[in-house]
Protein backbone atom coordinates (compact mmCIF):
# COMPACT_ATOMS: atom_id res chain seq x y z
CA UNK A 1 0.00 0.00 0.00
CA UNK A 2 1.02 3.56 -0.14
CA UNK A 3 0.63 6.37 1.68
CA UNK A 4 0.29 10.12 0.39
CA UNK A 5 1.28 12.96 2.02
CA UNK A 6 -2.59 14.43 2.17
CA UNK A 7 -4.22 11.72 3.44
CA UNK A 8 -3.86 8.46 5.66
CA UNK A 9 -5.52 5.03 4.76
CA UNK A 10 -7.83 3.72 7.49
CA UNK A 11 -7.56 0.48 9.16
CA UNK A 12 -9.61 -1.42 6.73
CA UNK A 13 -7.92 0.53 3.54
CA UNK A 14 -10.64 1.04 1.69
CA UNK A 15 -11.17 4.88 2.40
CA UNK A 16 -9.06 7.75 3.04
CA UNK A 17 -9.46 9.41 6.40
CA UNK A 18 -9.73 12.90 6.06
CA UNK A 19 -7.34 15.50 8.61
CA UNK A 20 -9.23 16.37 11.44
CA UNK A 21 -10.01 20.00 9.88
CA UNK A 22 -11.94 18.64 7.20
CA UNK A 23 -13.39 16.10 9.56
CA UNK A 24 -14.97 18.80 12.01
CA UNK A 25 -17.93 21.17 11.18
CA UNK A 26 -17.84 24.93 12.29
CA UNK A 27 -20.48 27.17 11.73
CA UNK A 28 -19.40 29.57 8.41
CA UNK A 29 -20.27 33.19 10.18
CA UNK A 30 -18.61 36.38 8.10
CA UNK A 31 -18.87 39.69 9.93
CA UNK A 32 -19.34 42.46 7.96
CA UNK A 33 -19.04 46.41 9.46
CA UNK A 34 -21.47 48.87 9.12
CA UNK A 35 -18.41 51.25 7.90
CA UNK A 36 -17.63 48.90 4.78
CA UNK A 37 -21.12 48.91 3.89
CA UNK A 38 -21.71 52.35 3.69
CA UNK A 39 -18.42 52.72 1.85
CA UNK A 40 -19.53 50.26 -0.49
CA UNK A 41 -22.75 52.49 -0.81
CA UNK A 42 -20.89 55.32 -1.71
CA UNK A 43 -18.62 53.65 -4.08
CA UNK A 44 -21.52 52.55 -6.08
CA UNK A 45 -23.03 55.96 -6.04
CA UNK A 46 -20.38 57.39 -7.69
CA UNK A 47 -19.83 54.74 -10.22
CA UNK A 48 -23.53 55.49 -11.20
CA UNK A 49 -22.10 59.18 -11.52
CA UNK A 50 -19.80 58.62 -13.50
CA UNK A 51 -21.59 56.32 -15.93
CA UNK A 52 -24.21 58.48 -16.11
CA UNK A 53 -21.78 61.75 -17.09
CA UNK A 54 -20.24 59.68 -20.02
CA UNK A 55 -23.60 58.36 -21.24
CA UNK A 56 -24.32 62.74 -21.46
CA UNK A 57 -21.21 63.38 -22.97
CA UNK A 58 -22.62 60.74 -25.57
CA UNK A 59 -25.47 61.64 -26.30
CA UNK A 60 -24.29 65.20 -26.29
CA UNK A 61 -22.41 64.72 -29.50
CA UNK A 62 -19.40 65.98 -31.15
CA UNK A 63 -19.23 70.00 -30.77
CA UNK A 64 -20.01 72.09 -33.26
CA UNK A 65 -17.10 74.84 -34.53
CA UNK A 66 -18.45 78.52 -34.55
CA UNK A 67 -19.59 79.76 -37.88
CA UNK A 68 -18.73 83.10 -37.33
CA UNK A 69 -15.90 85.55 -36.27
CA UNK A 70 -16.13 86.63 -33.17
CA UNK A 71 -15.32 90.04 -32.01
CA UNK A 72 -12.58 90.74 -35.08
CA UNK A 73 -11.01 87.88 -34.11
CA UNK A 74 -9.94 85.35 -36.81
CA UNK A 75 -12.03 81.66 -37.27
CA UNK A 76 -9.92 78.91 -35.83
CA UNK A 77 -10.02 75.79 -37.88
CA UNK A 78 -8.13 72.52 -37.47
CA UNK A 79 -6.11 71.10 -39.78
CA UNK A 80 -5.26 68.14 -41.28
CA UNK A 81 -2.39 67.55 -38.54
CA UNK A 82 -4.67 68.40 -35.73
CA UNK A 83 -3.30 71.83 -35.42
CA UNK A 84 -4.59 75.27 -35.56
CA UNK A 85 -5.04 77.42 -38.51
CA UNK A 86 -5.99 80.54 -38.78
CA UNK A 87 -8.34 81.54 -41.74
CA UNK A 88 -7.08 85.36 -42.91
CA UNK A 89 -9.36 88.00 -41.68
CA UNK A 90 -11.61 89.37 -44.64
CA UNK A 91 -12.13 93.22 -44.80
Amino acid sequence: MTHHANFRLSERGRSPKLPAFCRTRRPITTTVRVSSLQQLLWLQWLVLALQLSTILLLLSGPLSAPTREQAGAPLAATGAAGATVLSPSQP
